[in-house]
């Protein structure tokens, strides 16, 4: 009998321990996601989503695509201004808002390009027209975006980059070929996050 009592207590200490490391790998897994949402959240957040989502529905660019964009472009940062008086989420351009506005009857009057509305749209449909403009490649897109159509059009008239972008390497502009890096980054990031 003492055998028997001994096999069950060696069976309720396996059954114990096993219980332990369930709730070790259950408190594990839920800490896990926990610190995925909180990473979401925080460092690829998916603000003005209401606005991204209708512009991303409106122009069929990939709402991970406008995201990365912005994140590359301000930070999120609605008051973001470069150097070259680039304003806002997208870091669109007075003229290029401009023509944008007129060009598709968007009616803003006041073309406030801190405003984040305003700069998604018009950033958003600025970009959808590139990527018209080059076929449908989003990477000629993005780079036309950083370093203007006209640089973009020589390099490709030029053979300096070909129309597969194959080679990003030969981008004559290093920013160009930077952003271009960082805009693919965080879209590869952006749909692995939230796909």
């Amino acid at each position: 009998m003492a055998r028997k009592f001994s096999k069950s207590k060696k069976g309720t200490k396996t059954l114990s321990i096993l219980f332990k490391i369930s709730l070790v790998i259950l408190i594990m897994l839920v800490l896990f996601n926990t610190v995925k949402i909180t990473y979401k959240k925080y460092v690829y957040p998916t603000k003005y989503s209401d606005i991204v989502i209708s512009v991303s529905n409106q122009t069929s660019v990939d709402p991970y695509l406008i995201y990365s964009i912005i994140k590359t472009e301000s930070g999120f940062n609605t008051n973001a201004l470069s150097n070259k008086n680039a304003k806002g989420l997208m870091q669109v351009l007075d003229d290029t808002a401009s023509e944008i506005n007129s060009k598709y009857n968007l009616g803003y009057s006041d073309v406030n390009l801190h405003n984040a509305e305003i700069n998604i749209k018009i950033g958003t449909i600025y970009f959808s027209s590139l990527i018209s403009k080059y076929n449908g490649n989003y990477y000629l897109a993005i780079c036309a975006y950083n370093a203007g159509m006209g640089n973009v059009d020589k390099w490709l008239d030029q053979g300096i980059i070909t129309s597969r972008l194959d080679n990003n390497e030969n981008i004559p502009f290093n920013e160009t070929k930077n952003y271009l890096k960082k805009v693919i980054s965080n879209y590869k990031v952006y749909k692995i996050l939230y796909k």
